[in-house]
């Protein structure tokens, strides 16, 4: 009898302590689970496309964003992005963002003028004059106010990166007056405002898609065509086209932005460091091209590309013929008007 109740005892302690160890294992299998979700949870994964190719500045910008957002977030927020087109064109791009399709994009102001005339204020002729002023109103409050008029387009703009400031080439046609350029079948991007700036400076412009440009200064169908050192080389276009006018007219700015509900649906946190790494990047962005346009000119030169550097009084007609431009695209939004007002002021 007494073993039986010895059996008995030790019995129930085994059961007793077997079932504890399976609750405790349950418990932390069931914590294990919870920290795995909240884990999968925290993580947010972004997609970012542009058009340019992967060592163009304005992508190279966007790669170095990317970066300190995931630093930022110590690895919790990844930013996928898709260059060259591979997801559309800057159109078709700022749509998907616009539509929630696409988390974000960095797009050329050019194609969005005719969305939201604001951003031609970014590109009117000869308002900047060095980097050292462009990244003074770039960073200013007078940029972020600009670009709050995105908002209706249910986008939001984070900042504005450059791919450099664009120049005049010709086919053996030196430029140094407007007067120069009178008749020339000049190649401008398809918008509006860059077709009355060289119709102010007495060109024919002719709207041609990039591709075509190429193929177009080798068979005469233009003669000319305005564009930034660094895509003047990677292009090739000095083996058709000799002569660089240096003439700074405008930059070839991009915006960086983000959907605005997928915005608001991060925390106060994850936006701030969004927003701050977006600007960090404005800086670093400007050094890039200031290298990228010194190389160029160096490289061109020795590929036998002559450049021409206008003094102020040679630039002083250029600016003159265009300020038609600017009061006709300043008169169209008042906001327009405020930014190019408040870039002059800038020194």
């Amino acid at each position: 009898m007494v073993k039986k109740s010895r059996f008995c005892r030790w019995l129930v302690i085994s059961l007793v302590v077997g079932l504890f160890t399976v609750a405790i294992a349950g418990c932390g299998s069931s914590n294990n689970k919870q920290q795995s979700e909240g884990t999968k949870q925290g993580t947010i994964n972004l997609r970012l496309a542009d058009v340019v190719q992967p060592t163009h500045p304005m992508n190279v910008a966007a790669e170095k964003f990317a970066k300190k957002v995931q630093e930022k977030s110590n690895g919790r927020i990844k930013i996928t992005i898709y260059p060259a087109r591979q997801l559309g064109d800057d159109r078709q791009l700022f749509e998907q963002v616009q539509q929630g399709s696409l988390d974000m994009a960095e797009i050329s102001v050019a194609p969005m003028g005719s969305t939201n005339p604001i951003v031609m204020a970014l590109q009117m002729p000869f308002l900047f004059t060095d980097w050292d002023q462009y990244t003074k109103v770039i960073k200013s409050e007078a940029t972020d106010k600009l670009l709050k008029g995105l908002e209706k387009n249910n986008v939001k703009a984070l900042a504005v990166y450059n791919a450099g400031f664009r120049h005049i080439l010709t086919v053996n046609k030196p430029i140094k007056t407007p007067a120069d350029l009178q008749g020339m079948k000049f190649r401008t991007a398809e918008t509006p405002l860059h077709v009355d700036i060289f119709k102010a400076l007495g060109a024919n412009p002719t709207p041609m898609p990039y591709g075509e440009i190429y193929s177009g200064l080798q068979n005469k169908v233009i003669d000319g065509l305005e564009m930034d050192l660094s895509a003047i080389l990677m292009e090739k276009h000095y083996e058709v086209a000799k002569d660089v006018t240096l003439s700074k007219h405008f930059t070839w700015p991009a915006i960086l932005m983000i959907n605005t509900a997928k915005f608001n649906s991060l925390t106060p946190e994850d936006q701030k460091i969004i927003q701050d790494a977006a600007k960090e990047v404005i800086d670093e962005n400007v050094k890039d091209i200031a290298e990228i346009e010194k190389k160029a000119v160096s490289e061109l030169t020795a590929k036998g590309v002559k450049m021409i550097e206008l003094s102020a009084s040679e630039l002083a007609p250029f600016i003159e013929a265009t300020k038609g431009v600017e009061q006709k695209y300043s008169s169209q939004d008042p906001a327009i008007a405020e930014f190019v007002k408040a870039a002059r002021n800038v020194k």
